[in-house]
């Protein structure tokens, strides 16, 4: 380290010091530590006993990270389980899905994603996403208008 460096987390401006704090926690990530958040606040507590408080952008930041690190700690579980007839399962189950909405749409001519979700027995969210890979195909063109009562 030359002359004048310093390499702690909260050296240096606002994207250096979220990367050095990142770097730490996914570093403790793979020890066995508690959760993201808890890294988190030890983190913080570490900073108020060096006489530093973290500014309220850093905590807001330091939030959003541990959820993405939650996130992220949760789908690589699920990715471990998926197994590759599992994956070949849903795969066909999406062509299935895929399928009933293309005939729906061809017998309407054209719904809206609350009714497409209904037909499919499945939530906007999950409709959305099927209709959004189907358009990315070109299987189907999507349009958007504003609802009822928005602004």
């Amino acid at each position: 380290m030359g002359k004048g460096e310093d390499k702690r987390p909260e050296a240096g401006g606002p994207m250096e010091m979220g990367m050095g704090m990142a770097k730490m926690m996914m570093a403790q990530m793979g020890k066995g530590s508690p959760n993201p958040m808890a890294m988190m606040q030890k983190m913080m507590g570490q900073m108020a006993e060096g006489g530093q408080a973290p500014p309220p952008m850093m905590q807001m930041c330091m939030g959003m990270c541990a959820e993405m690190l939650t996130a992220i700690k949760r789908t690589s579980e699920m990715a471990a389980l998926a197994s590759p007839e599992l994956q070949s399962l849903f795969s066909e189950w999406l062509k299935t899905m895929e399928g009933q909405a293309i005939r729906q749409l061809q017998e309407k001519g054209a719904a809206d994603l609350a009714d497409i979700a209904k037909v499919l027995g499945v939530g906007e969210d999950s409709a959305a996403f099927l209709l959004a890979r189907l358009a990315k195909d070109g299987k189907i063109t999507l349009r958007a208008e504003p609802r009822a009562g928005s602004a």
